[in-house]
């Protein structure tokens, strides 16, 4: 079987946001930043209160407290987003619309591009996993190849041809940024 497809500004965009979505990191650092706006307008409201002797304080305070709760996954999306499309722009700019050619052998893939050829055995490959737009497919590095739904002929026959050769398949059609 052999694929061959230009990948673009769109798809690295979304390997990009798919990595991301799955990084405790990027995780932790969502639900920390989530809690600590409100964690530090509340004792600021509180603390205007008591100076001020009335309520305005706190209920300015505890109002955007709630706010900040509430809509910052939504603003935190779209931060994160463009930063991701700023970040693909600028440093995969030399791989946008390259041609892009993948053979798969009973043992091996063999991956070239417009600046390596690479030759990946079977226990190189970590897992497959499957987007609604994409297949991803990630090697024990943590590197990914990124391979475009359009580009796959019979997807049932490509998803045989990765799990042979070893990897785990992973259903994440209901995933979205």
């Amino acid at each position: 079987m052999t694929l061959k497809y230009e990948l673009t500004n769109s798809d690295f965009l979304e390997y990009q946001l798919y990595a991301s979505s799955k990084s405790e990191s990027h995780k932790k650092k969502h639900r920390n930043n989530r809690i600590l706006g409100p964690i530090l307008f509340l004792p600021y409201g509180l603390y205007l209160t008591n100076r001020d002797e009335n309520y305005i304080g706190i209920i300015v305070f505890g109002i955007t407290a709630i706010l900040w709760f509430i809509f910052y996954p939504k603003y935190s999306k779209r931060r994160y987003k463009n930063h991701f499309r700023k970040h693909v722009e600028e440093n995969y700019k030399n791989r946008i619309n390259k041609p892009v050619k993948i053979d798969f052998n009973e043992n091996s893939i063999n991956a070239k591009d417009f600046i390596s050829d690479t030759k990946l055995n079977g226990t190189e490959i970590k897992e497959l996993i499957e987007t609604k737009e994409h297949f991803f497919i990630k090697l024990t590095t943590d590197l990914s190849l990124i391979v475009p739904k359009h580009s796959i002929e019979n997807q049932t026959e490509f998803k045989k041809r990765v799990t042979e050769l070893g990897a785990e398949y992973i259903d994440e059609l209901n995933w979205k940024w």
